[in-house]
């Protein structure tokens, strides 16, 4: 009977441990979570009308370099160009700052993203010159190389042309 005080107090500090990591594990599962969610908010664009149209567009313009772009896009072409990119940059941002992953990102971004660095490559190149600004959508470069990467490590080939 000596014992029970003993084996008591030490039940009670080991339930108390079981619950403290039970409560880190929960309010790491909580910010992936809400990490995730942030993400989805973000990528809702992706799936509305003006955003899809713009992507289309891009994807269907004649535009091969940048000097045919600065000499015959439409304000509707530039439009077009800066919402897609601008999408693609605050993708890559999120990665950078580490709100999302790079699974999460494959998953969501994978093909439509090389297709549209690869239609838009030359444009942001060509704008980064114009501009004198080098980092002018880096982010979007970054995270593309990235998930190119993040294939190649699970052996699945680049989709689209390599740019």
């Amino acid at each position: 009977m000596d014992q029970l005080p003993v084996i008591i107090s030490s039940l009670g500090s080991l339930a108390l441990i079981f619950w403290i990591v039970l409560a880190v594990v929960q309010l790491r599962l909580t910010q992936i979570q809400r990490r995730e969610e942030i993400v989805m908010r973000l990528y809702e664009p992706l799936l509305s009308e003006s955003l899809a149209r713009a992507y289309w567009r891009v994807q269907t313009w004649p535009f091969a370099d940048h000097a045919s772009y600065a000499a015959g896009a439409t304000l509707d072409d530039r439009v077009a160009f800066d919402q897609v990119t601008t999408f693609y940059e605050t993708m890559g941002v999120l990665h950078h700052r580490g709100v999302a992953g790079i699974a999460l990102m494959d998953e969501l971004l994978t093909e439509s993203i090389f297709d549209a660095w690869d239609a838009c490559r030359p444009i942001i190149l060509g704008e980064r010159v114009r501009t004198g600004t080098p980092q002018k959508f880096v982010f979007f470069e970054e995270l593309m190389g990235l998930l190119e990467r993040h294939l190649a490590a699970k052996g699945i080939a680049r989709p689209g042309p390599a740019a």
